[in-house]
């Protein structure tokens, strides 16, 4: 779309609001010059484009109010979808204001959306769909016609001219081409199985995207089903791919079946057969004995060959190994304490020693230099 187009000049037959007897064709091939000519003739109504990815514009005086397509979320999709809004909520005002056109002025006036969200929400959906519109291939979109004074049960709340619209679009597409990779966009993704990082900083949107990432859906249908602007689902969509955190789902990919556990309960499986030479078959253990088999990384350590191990192949018995038995200290030396209140650099005194001397403990502790910590407290600051 180049913008507004005022030097073609009033097309007649087109019904607009500000030249109603105007005579010409009622239809156009492109989207663009639709928009450029029902602004220029300040036209009230809807542009309905034929297609497989077609939809609806809607206008009053020239200036775009709402876009519907099946490419993009409506306001409905996102108002309950994100949970701002419930289905029996919205199921209302639209029963009561939907033949008047009146269904956001009716969430507002009930007090279950404020007019800033109801505007925010209104912009995502006219802009979101018209860039689905106007970025779609020729083959996707068929000619436009327009019906004179047709309007949308949503309303009027927010208005944007031909010229902004088009800069807005403009603006998405560069942004779009500058983030790779562009085929994902209607292509089922999957989260990433493994983290190619030690760590990650995700926004709440790319939080939701990584967890519905199911391998059946795209980025534009994920969109929907979290009721969120289809240009941001694709663009973050995009920078989780590169960032290898989701990635495109293999054909035929589909959620995992949770494992279920053997039904078959273990006293009823077949026992295993074990074969023993009868030259060096092990005599059973006394069972009142207790076992002074070594465990855990002990084992590992005679297996490998440690002091202590004794082999007992080609005997008729197995000897156990000799563990090392703890034997209490004939002078144990007591360690140092720090008696309440003494200081702790000095002469700390100890009790008598077990042989009847009596002697003190040094326990020297230097004076810490606190120019030091506090260049190490600094230094791991820094690296936070």
């Amino acid at each position: 779309m180049s913008g507004v187009t005022a030097a073609r000049g009033v097309h007649a037959g087109v019904a607009v609001g500000g030249n109603p007897d105007a005579t010409g064709p009622r239809s156009w091939t492109a989207v663009p010059e639709a928009l450029d000519d029902s602004a220029a003739n300040r036209a009230t109504g809807a542009l309905h484009v034929d297609g497989s990815a077609g939809g609806s514009i809607y206008l009053v005086d020239g200036e775009i109010y709402y876009v519907h397509t099946p490419a993009a979320p409506g306001v409905d999709c996102l108002l309950q979808a994100s949970g701002t809004v419930s289905p029996a909520v919205f199921q209302t005002a639209w029963t009561a204001g939907a033949a008047a056109g009146q269904v956001g002025e009716v969430l507002i006036k009930s007090g279950a959306l404020s007019r800033g969200e109801a505007e925010l929400c209104t912009n995502a959906a006219i802009i979101d769909g018209a860039y689905a519109l106007l970025t779609a291939s020729p083959t996707e979109v068929g000619p436009v016609r327009f019906a004179p004074g047709e309007g949308h049960w949503w309303g009027a709340l927010r208005r944007i001219g031909a010229a902004a619209l088009d800069a807005q679009v403009r603006k998405r597409r560069r942004l779009l081409e500058r983030t790779p990779p562009g085929h994902i966009d209607d292509q089922p993704v999957v989260a990433s199985g493994r983290l190619g990082r030690h760590h990650v900083v995700l926004t709440d949107l790319q939080w939701e995207l990584i967890v519905h990432a199911n391998g059946r859906r795209s980025p534009r249908e994920l969109a929907r089903l979290l009721g969120r602007s289809a240009f941001s689902a694709i663009l973050e969509s995009r920078r989780l791919v590169t960032a290898g955190l989701i990635q495109v789902a293999a054909r035929g990919t589909a959620e995992l079946p949770t494992p279920v556990a053997d039904p078959t309960p273990v006293a009823a499986q077949p026992p295993v057969a074990v074969e023993h030479s009868s030259a060096a078959e092990p005599q059973p253990a006394d069972a009142s004995e207790p076992s002074e088999e070594p465990e855990g990384w002990r084992s590992g350590l005679r297996a490998a060959g440690g002091r202590g191990t004794t082999s007992g192949r080609g005997s008729g018995s197995r000897r156990k190994p000799d563990l090392p038995r703890r034997t209490e200290q004939t002078d144990p030396t007591p360690l140092p304490r720090r008696q309440p209140g003494a200081a702790l650099r000095g002469v700390v005194p100890v009790g008598p020693r077990a042989d009847g001397r009596s002697e003190n403990s040094i326990l020297d502790v230097p004076e810490p230099d606190h120019s030091l910590l506090s260049r190490v407290r600094n230094a791991l600051e820094g690296l936070r």
